[in-house]
């Protein structure tokens, strides 16, 4: 799951599988045509369907926010030992006079 993106557009529903390091799109599944359905059974089952689409949306974003917080994390480890091997005094306004 590291090397694909898997983005649902929120205008069409389509489901577009993309490939993460060269931002290519590997995939394409257009949304299926909305039915009306005429049973109960039905209508439990798009309900299922649904709320496991949403759960599955949310496990995708917290997995996304798993990921944010480490690259932060990183940039910023690698910004404070930049700082802290920088001993040089910072230039003042007055410096070029």
């Amino acid at each position: 799951m590291d090397d694909v993106l898997i983005v649902h557009c929120p205008d069409c529903e389509a489901t577009l599988t993309i490939d993460r390091e060269s931002g290519h799109i590997l995939a394409h599944e257009p949304a299926q045509q909305k039915r009306k359905v005429s049973t109960f059974e039905e209508a439990a089952q798009e309900l299922s369907r649904q709320k496991n689409r949403a759960e599955d949306l949310f496990a995708a974003t917290v997995e996304r926010e798993k990921h944010k917080s480490e690259i932060l994390e990183k940039t910023f480890r690698q910004a404070l030992e930049k700082a802290q091997r920088d001993t040089s005094k910072p230039r003042g306004i007055f410096d070029d006079d």
